[in-house]
């Protein structure tokens, strides 16, 4: 009787679990999927831009893409939230939010609303600071702070900084504090800001970096081979020297009156010769120089190191100094961005150099292509001659003159 009630319970579940409708398990979402919008921007003057995009927790969606057009088109992905366009003249950023988009939007002086680099040197007694935290404070209340490491040489770099007043704490030593404030306009004469801090009182500072690559002097330690090289070497310049002199000599006994002529343009006059004939020449127009006067920098200029020849172009690496204080010194172009200056704070020190600014230029490395820009110098940088009010490239071959100091590019 048992066995046959459990028979009749278990038919009576399995009727009413078929009697259910199932359920399908593989039912379509009802969700259509966003789809990427297109825009277009639109700027005053061509120039060369760079965009990307990032998402609500700032993760980038793209690697920077470039522009040199003044209207673009930009293909806006659903999960993008912000927009970043750079300028790379003025060095500025547009902070551009993504929902706020239209189809078509113009980059007005007004889009421009922050800083792409601040960088804020750090010195004691005319030394790179070695360690602090710095604390930079912006004009929305915001604070960042970063440790300044000895591997940095005195120099920290903040990015995406807002336009307006900023502040910056450094903290050292045991209580050691400086401050000091200062304003970032979108119209500005430097790209990258710099902001120099002085610190005073028990700071740890670091020696003036070496001058790399320099020429090394004979000295007892000086391989033999190598100075029979330079011994070589001298031989072969002063033949050369002497040859040049020979011909000159040749030259001035042979056409006594094309070289006068030139002496003459030069501002020399050499003495005429007795002659029966009178003759009338006219006074040569003064050959312009092919690079400003070194006089002008306050230090006057010392010989000219002997040119040498460069086989191959490729990206600029060193800088070869061929007339004033550092003549026959190499300097490595072996960083992205490498400042010039009289301070001893600069990766590229010409303290000896009176001409130049304590902050006068720096070089920065964009890829295959290196740039060499002022940073409101009083005597100016000169490429070929030429001064320089904008980021401007060099390449090998070409030359390079801050204050009394000419470099050649290789």
């Amino acid at each position: 009787m048992r066995a046959f009630l459990l028979g009749t319970v278990l038919v009576g579940m399995i009727a009413l679990s078929a009697a259910q409708p199932t359920q399908p398990t593989d039912a379509p979402t009802s969700e259509p999927t966003a789809k990427p919008r297109q825009i277009t921007l639109a700027s005053t003057q061509e120039g060369e831009r760079w965009w990307w995009m990032e998402d609500a927790k700032s993760n980038p969606l793209s690697a920077p893409r470039k522009t040199n057009d003044a209207s673009w088109s930009i293909e806006v992905p659903a999960n993008a939230q912000t927009l970043w366009v750079y300028e790379s003249q003025t060095g500025n950023l547009a902070r551009l939010k993504t929902a706020e988009l239209k189809e078509k939007n113009e980059l007005t002086r007004e889009a421009w609303t922050h800083v792409a680099r601040v960088q804020v040197n750090l010195r004691a007694q005319a030394k790179p600071v070695a360690s602090a935290i710095v604390t930079l404070k912006d004009s929305t209340g915001a604070e960042r702070k970063r440790v300044l490491e000895p591997s940095a040489e005195g120099i920290v770099v903040f990015e995406r900084v807002p336009l307006g007043k900023v502040e910056i704490v450094a903290q050292y030593g045991d209580d050691g504090k400086a401050t000091q404030e200062t304003t970032l306009k979108v119209e500005r004469e430097l790209r990258v800001p710099v902001i120099e801090l002085s610190l005073s009182g028990t700071v740890a500072t670091l020696e003036p970096k070496a001058e790399t690559d320099a020429v090394a002097k004979p000295s007892e330690e000086t391989p033999a081979g190598s100075r029979i090289g330079a011994i070589v070497m001298f031989v072969i310049a002063l033949a050369l020297a002497i040859g040049v002199i020979v011909f000159l000599v040749r030259l001035a006994v042979q056409k006594p009156q094309q070289v006068g002529a030139a002496m003459g343009k030069l501002g020399v006059e050499l003495p005429q010769a007795a002659s029966g004939v009178g003759s009338a020449t006219a006074t040569p127009e003064p050959q312009q120089p092919d690079l400003p006067p070194l006089d002008t920098a306050g230090v006057p200029p010392t010989a000219t190191a002997a040119p040498t020849m460069i086989v191959s172009v490729g990206p600029a690496t060193r800088l070869v100094a061929t007339q004033g204080p550092y003549a026959g010194q190499t300097f490595a172009l072996d960083a992205e961005l490498m400042t010039i200056g009289r301070e001893a704070v600069h990766p590229l020190a010409l303290v000896n150099d009176m001409g130049v600014s304590r902050t006068h230029a720096q070089i920065v490395k964009q890829g295959e292509a290196t740039l060499v820009e002022d940073l409101g110098s009083t005597n100016g940088t000169y490429v070929n001659g030429a001064r320089i009010s904008a980021p401007t490239p060099i390449k090998p071959g070409d030359t390079l003159q801050l204050g009394a100091s000419l470099f050649r590019v290789e």
